[in-house]
């Protein structure tokens, strides 16, 4: 069994695997970790919720549409990420993603911020079927 996720060595951004037995494990693991590179996520409290609907042409470019989603979410609107409920993902053209997000308004007296992630990007990105479930190999810009 894997974790959630590992951090990669990288020159200069930040590169992760992130792993899922099943798609929405895989999707709600990347939630978890992008919150916990960049917060103290002991901290956020599951307060608020948000929903998240997400179509894009393929599966790959979704995974990525979400991470961006989740960050755009934190940078422009302050919302911190506590838990994730991934209610649908369809691989079916267009790919599809439904999730309800707990979290509450970023504190950073409270949150702390480790890192700033400002994108995901295409550079050394894959994403595939193993005999485990799903990898996902990801290189950030911070």
């Amino acid at each position: 069994m894997h974790p959630p996720y590992r951090q990669l060595d990288h020159t200069s951004d930040l590169k992760v695997e992130i792993y899922g037995a099943q798609l929405p494990e895989l999707f709600t693991n990347a939630a978890f970790c992008l919150f916990d590179i960049m917060l103290d996520r002991s901290g956020i409290k599951p307060e608020k919720t948000r929903t998240v609907e997400l179509a894009s042409p393929d599966l790959a470019e979704l995974f990525l549409d979400w991470l961006r989603e989740l960050l755009f979410l934190f940078s422009t609107r302050s919302f911190a990420v506590a838990r994730v409920d991934v209610t649908e993902v369809t691989e079916a053209e267009p790919c599809r993603v439904t999730a309800k997000l707990s979290g509450e308004d970023y504190d950073p007296e409270r949150h702390g911020l480790k890192i700033e992630i400002k994108t995901p990007t295409y550079h050394e990105y894959r994403l595939e079927s193993t005999n485990d479930g799903y990898c996902a190999t990801v290189v950030f810009d911070v």
